[in-house]
C-alpha cells in the first residue's frame, strides 16, 4: 500500500516542484483565494500555488496548466473555483467532455454564467451542434453582460454553420456592431463571419475580412488600451430579440 501511495503521490510532488518559487499562494488573486478558506491552511496554500501557476501557463502551455489544475482538483474537488479552473484548462486542451462536465458543475455551484459560451462550444467540439443550440436557447440572457452575449453569438454562428445553416449563422453576427469592440474580440467576430460568408460562396467578402482582421488574431496591431462603453457594442434589443438559437 505504501508503494502504491508513493507512486500516486510522485506526480503531485513533481508538479509542485515545477512551480517557480516566485509563485506563492498570494500570487493567486484575492477573490479566488477566498474560495479556498474551507481547506486546511497547508492544503489551501498548495492549491493556490497550483491554480496561480496554471493561470500563468494557460496561454503559454495549456497542457501544463491542465496538469496543475488536475492536481488542484484532486486536493479540493468541492471548491467551485477549482472546478472552474479545471474546466477552462480542459477546454483549452481540447478535452471537451471533461470541460463540459467541470464548467457545468462550476455554474451549478456558483450560479455564474460567465462560461456558458465555452459550454456550448464544448458541445460543438463533441460533434453535438444541435445540442449546443438547444443549450443556448435556454440560457437566461439577463445573466450575461454584453461581451458574454457576443461570445455566445460567435458559438451560435459556428453551431449553425456546423448544421449547414450558414445564412442563419451570418445573421447572428451581423447584429453586432464591431466598430466599438476591443480589437481582438472584433477580429474574432469578423473571422467567424468570414467563415459563414465563405460557406455562402461570398469569397471576396470573406477574403477582405480576413485580410483586415487576421493580423490582429495573429498578434499584430493589438493595441487595445482604450475604454469602450458596453452599451454601444450591440444593438441589444435586436440581438436579444433574435433569441440566438431561434
Amino acid at each position: 500500500r505504501a508503494e502504491r501511495r508513493n507512486e500516486r503521490d510522485n506526480p503531485r510532488r513533481r508538479l509542485l516542484a515545477e512551480i517557480p518559487e516566485s509563485i506563492t499562494p498570494e500570487t493567486l488573486d484575492k477573490r479566488t483565494r477566498k474560495h479556498l478558506r474551507s481547506l486546511t491552511p497547508d492544503n489551501a496554500d498548495i492549491v493556490a500555488r497550483h491554480l496561480a501557476y496554471a493561470g500563468e501557463m494557460l496561454d503559454l502551455d495549456p497542457e501544463v496548466a491542465y496538469q496543475h489544475t488536475k492536481i488542484a482538483f484532486q486536493r479540493a474537488a468541492r471548491i467551485d473555483v477549482v472546478r472552474e479552473a479545471l474546466g477552462l484548462a480542459a477546454y483549452a486542451t481540447g478535452r471537451y467532455g471533461e470541460a463540459l462536465k467541470e464548467l457545468r458543475t462550476y455554474r451549478r455551484m456558483s450560479d455564474d454564467y460567465e462560461h456558458v459560451a465555452m459550454e456550448a462550444d464544448a458541445e460543438r467540439g463533441l460533434g453535438r451542434a444541435e445540442k449546443a443550440l438547444r443549450f443556448i436557447s435556454n440560457i437566461p440572457l439577463q445573466k450575461l453582460d454584453m461581451v458574454a452575449k457576443i461570445e455566445l453569438a460567435i458559438v451560435t454562428s459556428g453551431a449553425r454553420g456546423d448544421l449547414g445553416d450558414a445564412a442563419g449563422g451570418l445573421s447572428v453576427l451581423e447584429k453586432i456592431i464591431v466598430e466599438n469592440l476591443p480589437a481582438e474580440l472584433a477580429a474574432r467576430v469578423q473571422s467567424v463571419k468570414a467563415d459563414r460568408l465563405e460557406e455562402l460562396g461570398r469569397l471576396e467578402e470573406a477574403q477582405e475580412l480576413r485580410k483586415e482582421y487576421l493580423p490582429i488574431l495573429q498578434g499584430e496591431n493589438t493595441d487595445t488600451d482604450y475604454l469602450f462603453d458596453l452599451d454601444e457594442i450591440l444593438d441589444d434589443e435586436a440581438f436579444v430579440d433574435a433569441d440566438l438559437a431561434d
